[in-house]
């Protein structure tokens, strides 16, 4: 499960490296890394190892033709498969930089089974002003 916060900013080729700490989950069973980036809620980008990614778009297609939702829709158009480099850097998709707001400064959070990944200003934007012992009501702790 992946918990904790890592700040930390894109190189001049839109690259990041995956937190250390954070590599272990995104493990598949033969050693290798393999995850992907797809659009999450509040204009971040979500991580998720594959194998967890696969059973949620099975649960997902099961969805009838008719029954299909501009969220499903989006959903499927903006997972990215992750490619690293010799030295385990990942290129950032340009359309989720976009879509993020990224410029260079980022923010990398664990959120039990995936990451997200945020533009620095607008994470910090997003919990300015948040009430945390309210909110950490409403999760029931």
């Amino acid at each position: 499960m992946f918990k904790g916060v890592f700040e930390h900013q894109l190189d001049d080729k839109n690259r990041l490296r995956i937190p250390s700490r954070f590599k272990k989950e995104l493990t598949g069973e033969n050693g290798e890394k393999t995850y992907s980036f797809f659009r999450g809620m509040n204009r971040c980008i979500c991580v998720m190892a594959d194998d967890l990614l696969d059973d949620t778009i099975g649960e997902i297609s099961e969805e009838a033709i008719s029954e299909s939702s501009q969220a499903s829709t989006m959903f499927f158009a903006s997972i990215f498969s992750a490619e690293e480099d010799s030295q385990g850097r990942v290129v950032l998709p340009a359309s989720l930089k976009k879509m993020a707001g990224i410029k260079k400064d980022i923010v990398t959070l664990g959120r039990g089974k995936r990451l997200e990944i945020w533009a620095a200003e607008r994470y910090y934007e997003y919990l300015e002003g948040v009430d945390y012992d309210k909110e950490l009501k409403k999760l029931g702790i």
